[in-house]
């Protein structure tokens, strides 16, 4: 009985230790999040990582890294080197001022030195002219092009509409850009802006430092979680949900231990009334034992109270008296050297004469 007891209080203390560390989990990564977010376009980051919730159809569509609104999409901070055409990123647009999930299209890079040409990269799902639409290539390789030329794109789909790009030329500072369009050209929320569809030739520019990251994955049940967390009642709600679980658990151990004190003291006092021979039909015998039982208890709580008390008070006493013994023990020291000097200045003067 004892031994079971005792496992379920070990076990409602490793309840309130998990309940504890989960509080200061989550407390912790919210600190973290909020900070990040400062420093990351307003997209949280943790473990660097970054997450954000996807909120129009923009990126719909056949591809498997395509997604639709209400998922969630795992960030991944790369290289921007690392970035090639036809990968999904993350970046910040000044346009509408929060941050944007599309498909680069073309990736340009300008020329690092005034004798160097500058390079760029066209989408696998488009194709691309160096004179102009005469001759048309595939894309999904790294072109070198010298400054101030002309390339055009245009997607395999749409061969009527092209894009015309011009390389920079060399300013004494090296330069990225990416140009991005979402998937769905049927996107709801630009067909009710506009009227019309998004056009092959629409393209975000996108600037390397606007980068936020690379898509690594998305799903649905991500995209719930994180529309959950991010909601204003979801911190308050997990802090105050374990606190409460603590709380009761907590409540529901002292009612328990309550009970059973008493009725090991019942149990006791039915033993002493055996003992002392009482009817436990007698009601009266049995109401004046025991409240005489309950009495002699109380006054040994009381002894008890009061032994403690005066053992305290005996040991600042003890503490007392040591530390005065050992003023007149230093009193003393004193007084025997000043008198074994005044003994040896008489022994001299004595000497002397």
């Amino acid at each position: 009985m004892e031994e079971t007891k005792k496992k379920k209080k070990i076990g409602s203390k490793i309840v309130d230790v998990i309940l504890g560390a989960l509080i200061l989990l989550i407390l912790g990564l919210q600190i973290d999040m909020f900070i990040t977010k400062s420093n990351n376009y307003g997209i949280p980051s943790l473990f660097g990582y970054s997450f954000m919730e996807v909120l129009t159809d923009s990126m719909e569509g056949e591809a498997s890294d395509s997604f639709g609104a209400g998922e969630g999409v795992v960030i991944q901070k790369k290289d921007v080197n690392e970035v090639k055409a036809g990968d999904v990123i993350a970046f910040y647009s000044e346009a509408i001022g929060y941050c944007v999930s599309h498909r680069v299209i073309e990736k340009v890079e300008s020329p690092k030195a005034a004798n160097e040409p500058g390079s760029f990269e066209v989408s696998s799902a488009f194709e691309y002219s160096l004179d102009n639409g005469t001759t048309w290539l595939s894309g999904g390789n790294k072109v070198s092009l010298e400054g101030g030329k002309t390339f055009l794109s245009r997607s395999k789909e749409d061969k009527e509409n092209s894009l015309a790009h011009t390389m920079p030329a060399y300013k004494g500072a090296f330069e990225m850009t990416f140009y991005t369009c979402g998937d769905n050209l049927n996107a709801e929320w630009y067909t009710k802006t506009t009227g019309k569809a998004v056009e092959s030739t629409y393209r975000d520019v996108v600037p390397s430092e606007f980068y936020v990251g690379s898509v690594i994955s998305h799903s649905h049940f991500f995209g719930g979680v994180l529309h959950t967390v991010q909601s204003i009642w979801f911190v308050p709600v997990a802090i105050l949900v374990p606190i409460l679980i603590i709380g009761t658990m907590t409540t529901i151990d002292f009612i328990k231990e309550y009970r059973e004190e008493k009725k090991k003291e019942e149990e006791e006092l039915n033993a002493e009334m055996i003992k002392e021979g009482i009817d436990p039909n007698d009601e009266k015998a049995v109401l004046v034992f025991k409240e005489k039982a309950m009495m002699r208890r109380e006054v040994e709580k009381e002894m008890a109270i009061m032994k403690d008390e005066q053992k305290a008070l005996f040991m600042e006493e003890y503490k007392k008296a040591k530390e005065e013994l050992a003023k007149s023990e230093e009193l003393e020291r004193i007084k025997a050297e000043e008198k074994a000097r005044i003994l040896a200045e008489y022994a001299k003067e004595g000497e002397a004469k």
